[in-house]
């Protein structure tokens, strides 16, 4: 097995895999390779979830890495003293991107388990994190992630809507103080309220498109949990009518073992009878 395929497998049978693929390499007598791959870390489940879309939906994962080289070049515009309306617009292609590949992975279940809340909320912030840095860029291409990322390292402000994005401009770009207010002073302040605006609504559409995207994931789960539910019903439905036909067999073989019970006594009875019929007729013929 080559050692790129070991992502693919499902996320319970890696170690297994792994180890086994260590062992055919030392064997071959490439002790150096071999010990490389005993060391190749397990994914968790949000980098083993990411892998497989990787796999499966390369142009997903490619709309993603490429939304986020957008993002990152709107923010370096920002840096440089730009307009926030090219970055309003990439983050908003960005978090659209890390919905698709969300879209694609949930049905994915690693090492057999449905991904829960807090493995999808994981994956979202390393999906955001890996369209704007290098290794994980190049990880996650090859469908080869290990670990996860924490929130606010790759996006300073892409990750947290609330950032201020005058406070990125560079120094030199920034305006002195004047002794008194001027209409440039108004101006700025003007374009810091509607900045400000705009990031407070876009920090509340992305809540509302993860609420709803966890909404999805509950009404999955609900779902799931109805069908086994009624499931269940119907089984012990079934369970319940075979017992009582079982019980009215019962109930039968009772009566029937009472009646044969009954003739046999009587039938008993007559032989009896007959006996002593039989016994006196042949003490008279003596």
């Amino acid at each position: 097995m080559p050692e790129d395929d070991l992502y693919a497998l499902p996320l319970e049978a890696f170690i297994g895999a792994r180890d086994a693929l260590a062992k055919e390499t030392r064997k071959a007598g490439d002790r150096e390779t071999a010990a490389r791959i005993a060391k190749l870390p397990k994914p968790t489940p949000a980098a083993w979830a990411a892998n497989q879309v990787a796999r499966e939906h390369p142009d997903v994962i490619a709309a993603l890495l490429d939304a986020g080289a957008a993002l990152r070049a709107a923010q370096d515009a920002v840096l440089a003293g730009g307009g926030a309306e090219h970055l309003r617009t990439a983050t908003q292609a960005e978090r659209a991107a890390v919905d698709d590949v969300m879209r694609a992975a949930v049905d994915l279940k690693p090492g057999g388990k449905a991904l829960s809340r807090a493995m999808a909320d994981r994956l979202r912030t390393t999906l955001r994190a890996a369209a704007g840095d290098p290794d994980l860029r190049a990880a996650l291409s090859a469908g080869r992630l290990t670990g996860e990322a924490q929130a606010g390292g790759a996006w300073p402000f892409a990750l947290d809507s609330g950032a201020d994005l005058t406070e990125l401009a560079p120094a030199t770009k920034r305006k002195p103080k004047q002794p008194a207010k001027t209409n440039e002073d108004d101006d700025a302040a003007a374009r810091e309220a509607e900045a400000r605006a705009e990031r407070e609504r876009l920090a509340l559409e992305d809540e509302l498109r993860e609420a709803r995207g966890t909404l999805k994931v509950r009404e999955r789960t609900a779902k799931g949990a109805e069908e086994d539910a009624q499931e269940a019903r119907t089984a012990l439905e079934r369970a319940e009518e075979r017992l009582a036909a079982a019980k009215r067999a019962l109930d039968e073989a009772k009566a029937d073992a009472e009646s044969a019970e009954r003739v046999l006594k009587g039938a008993r009875k007559e032989r009896d009878t007959a006996r002593d019929a039989v016994a006196r007729l042949e003490e008279r013929l003596d």
